[in-house]
């Protein structure tokens, strides 16, 4: 299948390439590009095996491939990253690979280096042993639209969604992707284990974490700002798994201060 990268445009100046979340696609960042495309150029890639980009294996290591793609493909360098739960991972592991020559600055939103909890570690999938979080691919390839439904009413921190999505929209967005291609990912990314990564992060690291999400706990913002070279947190009220959803006012205008000025001191 040829490679090709289907794109989410907005705005021009400084580069942000916002990077979404497991069984979303790049159009929801839509808002977000809306509010900041005044002063900087917003790219919203799919990830491989979702939305239309073709050609890139549907893991974690082939969406760092098709980001690292998409960098040299448009020729852009001093990127700030933005990614969302799986697409913060996305953005670690390119880091990791790819190094930061390309890349100004980071943003995370939501999520945990390692996902499975175990050996010490506690700031993965609440609640959620590591047995607990890999049985869940059997569950997603046997019976989609349910999990559908449960992996919806877990991404906010109410029960009725986001002013930019509700619960019912989650639901009808993640149902119409491909449960056995989820699934697969899901196996990929719970797997990850990125701490040595962060430790080693060579570009500044913003961290916003919900204070109500239900799928990773909100303290994970502490870890990762103490742990990355030069990294902050920002944990925002009233937000749960999507806070550039939920409060798109607040992350929106720290998306924009930290690709400002991403300086830390170490």
């Amino acid at each position: 299948m040829a490679r090709h990268i289907h794109i989410h445009r907005h705005g021009a100046g400084p580069v942000l390439v916002f990077l979404h979340g497991w069984t979303m696609a790049g159009d929801i960042f839509a808002d977000a590009l809306n509010r900041l495309g005044a002063d900087f150029t917003c790219l919203a890639p799919d990830l491989p095996g979702h939305g239309q980009t073709t050609g890139f294996a549907p893991t974690v290591s082939g969406a760092a491939d098709m980001l690292d793609h998409l960098l040299r493909q448009e020729g852009l360098e001093d990127v700030t990253l933005i990614g969302w739960s799986l697409g913060a991972l996305v953005g670690w592991q390119y880091l990791a690979i790819h190094g930061g020559a390309r890349i100004r600055a980071m943003i995370s939103l939501d999520m945990s280096p390692r996902p499975l909890n175990g050996d010490g570690w506690d700031l993965g999938l609440s609640g959620q042993s590591a047995d607990d979080g890999r049985a869940k691919s059997g569950w997603f390839r046997n019976d989609w639209p349910r999990a559908a439904r449960a992996v919806a009413r877990t991404m906010f921190a109410g029960p009725e969604g986001a002013p930019l999505l509700s619960v019912a929209q989650a639901e009808a967005r993640i149902a119409a992707q491909p449960g056995p291609v989820m699934a697969g990912f899901w196996d990929s990314l719970v797997e990850c284990d990125l701490r040595a990564t962060v430790q080693a992060l060579p570009v500044p690291l913003l961290a916003i974490h919900g204070a109500q999400s239900r799928v990773y706990p909100s303290r994970t913002a502490g870890w990762l700002a103490s742990h990355a070279p030069r990294g902050a947190a920002l944990v925002l009220p009233g937000a749960g798994h999507a806070p550039i959803l939920e409060q798109p006012v607040a992350c929106c205008a720290a998306i924009a201060r930290f690709a400002a000025n991403p300086v830390i001191a170490p």
